[in-house]
């Protein structure tokens, strides 16, 4: 703002100079004695009488010419300010700090005047307090001094009797009556002492308790002040809150009543949750199933990666979600909920008892191999004839393929698919000089006989770089995965839209729970080095493959089986199959390297630790070791819990 004067007109204020005060010395007090010694009067003249008036006089023209002073500086200001420009701001200005400014001016100007008038009233209660005291000592005197005048009749009498006895008792009368004067004059200093003192006290109290008064007063002020500018703030708040809530559970109820609510922690509604009613359905299904392998029936899945069965769990699930947690809580496990979950899995979970054709994925092809055909008879195996394969199974048809034993097509245990059929290298033999690449295993000399020597494409049973078309001799149990599912043209678009957004990969990844198989990862992590002992696998430092699994993940509070076939079937029969891609640290990888007669012949158990590597108690001479994760010969993979 710019500011420009109109006119230079000093102002001039006439003030008074203060009075000179002339103060003169009083004289000493007169002692005078009345005859007969029978009263003593002390008389103190008053030194400059009228001083104390004429300077409460003088001090009240003082406050009456400053307040004079302030008016007219205030009216001089607001005269200036009228003639520069911006002005009229100046004034409200000062008219705004003065209405401020207001309510503690006059909490201060009531608090001392409420301290003047209660000091005015203590001085004069002192004044009438010294009045009565002064009367008493009077009173006090005139019987001491008629006591005293008895006395010395006495003495006079008595003295009349011998002038040696009268000397001594006038002498002794002096002394007491010097006695007594300045023991009066000494109480009565010490009494002056002690009254001034306990008025300055009380002075001093009160003086507090009207501070205390007036700090009270300007703080109630204030918070009534403070209250009125923040009261429609804290309302604005509070509204913004509530509209808060009410939409954290707007938004609560709609997910609730919608397919996400599986990835949310679920309400207790009295029923079973969801997720425990399917691994029912699992545990009965996958029972059925293991009757049917003891009872010699080869099991093949539709859907394999790497040659173990997938799991669609989470996909049986999610359908379910997706048909029937729209607009309703279908987490809620009554009657119809349970109707409707088992018709999902039922449609997505069931096996053949017949041969059929099936396309599975397939590796990496290794173009056409000659094959030939060899039984267990002495013709073909010579004096290994009836025994086991080189590796220790028991050699199955449609299942068991020999190589080369110094010149192997593929290693030990690899999966093959040729033929329609999916094998299993198992056995050895020396047939490369003949140009054969691999020796598949029949049930008879003639059926061997029979095969001859063909040329066929083979792949590699690990993979997913070929679809293969294969003849399913036996069972074939269909696993359907959601892609499965949406194929059929069971789902309307919209539930084709949430059953593809909730079995995204970053959606999966936050459903699957680690947090339990992270800490026996890390338990595994030290018993690296560890001995290997069969006999003294329950001893500390000493681990064989099934004991390690057992004992860390009692650490972790969770009990499975002694043996590594035992801990597999439980996985298998409680649901908890997993997917390659789906590996945490914490799962379990079980391996059949031998026809061991258990299920599904597992004959190891390893650790994942995470980043492509595994613990496991690996053998005696290598004990407890950190290996990278092999796939070779995986029946499954699990995650107990």
């Amino acid at each position: 703002m710019k500011i420009r004067k109109t006119d230079d007109r000093p102002m001039v204020i006439h003030t008074k100079k203060k009075p000179k005060l002339h103060l003169h010395t009083g004289k000493k007090p007169v002692v005078r004695k009345k005859a007969g010694n029978t009263s003593v009067t002390v008389k103190r003249k008053k030194p400059h009488s009228g001083i104390r008036e004429r300077l409460t006089e003088s001090g009240k023209s003082v406050k009456v010419r400053n307040q004079r002073l302030k008016t007219m500086a205030a009216a001089g200001i607001r005269t200036e300010a009228g003639q520069v420009e911006g002005g009229e701001e100046i004034k409200e200005s000062l008219d705004l700090a003065a209405t401020v400014a207001a309510p503690a001016v006059g909490v201060t100007f009531g608090a001392g005047k409420l301290y003047r008038r209660k000091k005015a009233e203590n001085k004069e209660k002192e004044r009438k307090a010294g009045i009565k005291k002064q009367q008493g000592q009077k009173d006090t005197g005139r019987v001491e001094t008629s006591d005293r005048s008895g006395k010395d009749a006495g003495n006079k009498k008595r003295g009349q009797n011998g002038k040696k006895r009268k000397g001594s008792k006038d002498s002794s009368g002096k002394k007491r009556r010097k006695g007594s004067v300045n023991g009066a004059v000494k109480g009565h200093m010490i009494d002056t002492f002690l009254e001034a003192f306990r008025t300055e006290r009380q002075e001093q109290k009160d003086l507090i308790t009207s501070t205390k008064s007036a700090a009270k007063a300007a703080a109630l002020l204030l918070a009534k002040q403070a209250a009125v500018v923040l009261a429609p703030v804290l309302l604005i708040v509070f509204f913004v809150i509530a509209i808060a809530g009410i939409i954290v559970v707007a938004i609560l109820a709609v997910i609730y009543n919608s397919p996400l609510a599986i990835f949310f922690p679920l309400p207790d509604t009295g029923y079973d949750n969801p997720r425990t009613v399917l691994s029912e359905y699992y545990r009965d299904f996958n029972s059925g199933i293991t009757a049917l392998e003891e009872q010699g029936y080869t099991v093949t899945y539709q859907n394999s990666e790497d040659g173990v069965p997938v799991s669609n769990f989470n996909d049986t699930l999610m359908v379910y979600m997706v048909k029937y947690g729209t607009g309703q809580a279908a987490y809620v496990m009554d009657d119809e909920g349970k109707k409707h979950l088992k018709e999902v899995f039922d449609e997505m979970n069931y096996y053949d008892s017949a041969s059929s054709k099936t396309e599975i994925p397939a590796g990496k092809s290794l173009g056409e191999v000659v094959t030939t055909g060899y039984c267990n008879c002495s013709l073909c195996c010579g004096k290994w004839a009836g025994g086991h394969t080189a590796s220790g199974t028991v050699p199955r048809a449609d299942h068991t393929l020999a190589v080369d034993a110094h010149s192997p097509k593929v290693p030990m245990g690899t999966k093959i698919v040729m033929n329609g059929k999916t094998y299993k290298v198992e056995d050895t033999g020396n047939f490369a000089r003949y140009g054969t690449d691999f020796d598949i295993y029949f049930d008879n000399h003639a059926a061997a006989q029979a095969w001859g020597k063909r040329k066929v494409e083979a792949f590699l049973a690990e993979g997913d770089e070929n679809t293969v078309e294969v003849t399913v001799s036996g069972t074939l149990v269909h696993n359907l995965t959601y892609k499965d599912y949406l194929a059929l043209n069971k789902l309307t678009e919209e539930q084709k839209d949430w059953l593809e957004s909730m079995m995204d990969d970053d959606m999966q990844e936050n459903f699957a729970a680690g947090i339990g198989g992270q800490a026996v990862a890390d338990l595994a992590m030290t018993k690296i080095g560890c001995r290997y002992s069969q006999d003294k696998r329950y001893q500390e430092g000493y681990y064989d493959c099934s004991s390690l699994v057992q004992r860390l993940y009692k650490e972790a509070g969770i009990t499975l089986p002694a043996t590594a076939a035992a801990q597999g079937k439980y996985c298998y029969d409680n649901a908890m199959i997993i997917n390659k891609k789906q590996l945490k640290p914490g799962d379990l990888i079980f391996y059949s390297y031998e026809e061991n007669g258990e299920f599904r012949n597992i004959s190891h158990v390893a650790i994942y630790v995470g980043d492509g590597k595994m613990v496991h108690a690996a053998n005696p001479s290598r004990g407890v070791v950190l290996d990278p994760l092999r796939t070779n010969s995986v029946v499954f993979y699990a995650r107990p819990y």
